[in-house]
């Protein structure tokens, strides 16, 4: 059966620029006997299959370049990710990227179109595929299936930074993988306490984002509780940049434009 495209909840007002970089690593060359169908790879008849572009690279023409996809920062990534199925990433010494962009998409069916090509590669003989917006590794076998329904805890990874350089003591709570929605990441600062509360926010507010809510301008009012309102405002201290999320970035503040930490001790006392 034809694939059905994802749309949004709701269609974007504003501008939107959507990029999405997926990298398929094999051990040696792909095969070539996996044609590019559809419906089994689970691409809409309406997807442009031309807005992504396919780029194969040995490991052979640039080695430094090639393991840092599995070194530095990204190691403990993948080795949380992947497991036993590290191996995999290990023996790799090739990677076919695929990568596109696109200026307000009418729907969701870009997305669609990275990861059929992903399951395509993985048919081929890819065995691990690096979601890079969302920083996520996983088994090409684990690719959801073709006919799978938008799932934005798949695309959007919310990640707690468990270290701090700050003398606060804050740690940063932020997302990943809202730019391939065309829209900034979400960042709060918070303590350990704090997480409990500001994480499910903070996934209720992308999952909406990804689907097509705009976020106003100069603040977006986010309902926590009855009576407690956050607020996603610009991001004035650079903290995009200093996670290298590679992305512009809101941030979410209480009520009075404070950070999120101790939050949670800020909240009024539960009625009887």
């Amino acid at each position: 059966m034809p694939v059905d495209p994802w749309t949004f909840a709701t269609s974007p007002a504003g501008a939107r620029r959507a990029s999405v970089v997926l990298a398929a690593f094999s051990r040696g060359p792909l095969g070539v006997d996996a044609t590019l169908s559809r419906e089994r790879f689970g691409i809409p008849e309406t997807a442009p299959l031309e807005v992504a572009e396919v780029r194969a690279i040995a490991r052979a023409a640039d080695p430094q370049w090639f393991d840092a996809w599995r070194g530095g920062s990204l190691r403990a990534i993948a080795e949380r990710d992947l497991g036993t199925q590290l191996a995999d990433l290990d023996a790799a010494d090739h990677v076919h990227v695929i990568a596109l962009e696109l200026a307000n998409p009418a729907d969701l069916s870009y997305l669609q179109v990275a990861w059929g090509l992903a399951r395509q590669l993985g048919a081929r003989g890819a065995t691990t595929v690096l979601d890079v917006h969302a920083m996520t590794y996983r088994a090409a076998a684990a690719i959801p299936p073709a006919d799978s329904d938008l799932d934005v805890s798949r695309e959007v990874r919310v990640i707690y930074e468990t270290d701090s350089s700050r003398a606060d003591r804050a740690h940063a709570m932020h997302t990943r993988g809202l730019r391939k929605f065309g829209a900034p990441d979400l960042v709060a600062l918070c303590g350990d306490a704090d997480a409990r509360l500001v994480g499910p926010a903070l996934v209720e507010l992308a999952g909406a984002v990804a689907r097509g809510t705009d976020l106003a301008l100069p603040r977006h009012a986010i309902a926590v509780a009855p009576g407690i309102t956050w607020y996603a405002v610009a991001d004035e201290h650079q903290l995009g940049a200093l996670l290298q999320l590679n992305n512009a970035a809101r941030v979410i503040v209480d009520g009075n434009g404070h950070d999120l930490l101790g939050v949670l001790e800020r909240l009024p006392p539960a009625k009887n």
